[in-house]
């Protein structure tokens, strides 16, 4: 069942942000579920809102991976979370679906966060900015921000690369 909602979440996705369509929906952030996912699109999305396919595909995965995501509609959340970034700028978002996570899913979400940034092996000054801001808006320790960024920067230093098209 779950490589069904893989795809199917994929395709929304890639169709939502390819036509670049707007939904007239209720923009309040009501559920830890849509927190986290608004923060993962907007911490891949800051400064530029636009998605590649394997970003969308890293993403469908580490979400439908995810055991605090199961019973969820992984589609309506995706859709809710790119509706957002239509609207609202990525501090914002971050900074309000911050409150809504808890104490135990901070620091895992922080880690997921950090494996879809840090894809390249490396980091960019924005991305240090968006993952400085979402440490700091989680309450993550900044000892604790170092290791898990630098499992990470390391883990994927040698990912190899896939030259693609933007879509936004």
């Amino acid at each position: 069942m779950q490589p069904f909602k893989v795809s199917l979440f994929n395709c929304i996705l890639f169709v939502f942000i390819t036509f670049g369509e707007t939904l007239s929906m209720d923009l309040t952030i009501e559920t830890e579920q849509e927190a986290a996912v608004a923060m993962l699109f907007s911490c891949v999305m800051y400064k530029h809102k636009n998605l590649t396919q394997s970003q969308i595909d890293q993403l469908s995965r580490i979400v439908v991976l995810c055991s605090k995501f199961t019973g969820t509609d992984l589609n309506d959340l995706t859709i809710k979370a790119i509706s957002l970034q239509t609207q609202h700028d990525g501090k914002t978002i971050i900074e309000e679906s911050a409150k809504l996570i808890s104490e135990e899913f901070r620091e895992t979400l922080f880690a997921m966060i950090c494996e879809v940034v840090t894809n390249k092996g490396n980091i960019n000054e924005s991305e240090s900015e968006v993952l400085g801001m979402v440490a700091m808006y989680l309450a993550i320790p900044v000892e604790k921000m170092r290791i898990i960024l630098t499992a990470f920067l390391i883990r994927n230093k040698w990912n190899v690369q896939i030259i693609e098209e933007m879509h936004g």
